[in-house]
């Protein structure tokens, strides 16, 4: 897998580019850059690591029943999705959506504080 690669300039402390130059000179990497690229995967694995220990997390509290219900509800927007049953939106109108759901959500939520 041939990839594009893109050059760029970066300011290190004395000490972290001593390290990286320690890394080359003891034969664990053949360049900087190659130290630096495997800082940068390591970073991006740490951070799918922790999206996916939050995603454990979340549904470690689902029932089994709601797990079913989101898989339903994901499977149902698929198809619609597929069979064309959406509707597009400009920036204008996620705001005027993004409203309405702000304005239902208080509705709801005042209903529920007032039959308390």
């Amino acid at each position: 897998m041939n990839m594009a690669i893109e050059q760029m300039n970066i300011s290190l402390s004395p000490h972290m580019a001593s390290f990286i130059r320690g890394k080359v000179k003891k034969g664990e990497y053949a360049s900087a850059s190659e130290v630096v690229r495997d800082a940068v995967r390591r970073m991006q694995e740490a951070e799918v690591g922790k999206r996916e220990r939050a995603l454990t997390e979340f549904e470690s509290h689902l029932t089994k029943s709601q797990r079913e219900g989101i898989r339903r509800s994901i499977e149902e927007g698929i198809r619609d999705l597929e069979e064309g049953r959406y509707k597009d939106y400009d920036a204008e109108g996620l705001r005027a959506l993004a409203k309405e759901v702000v304005n239902a959500s208080a509705k709801k939520l005042a209903r529920r504080q007032k039959a308390r």
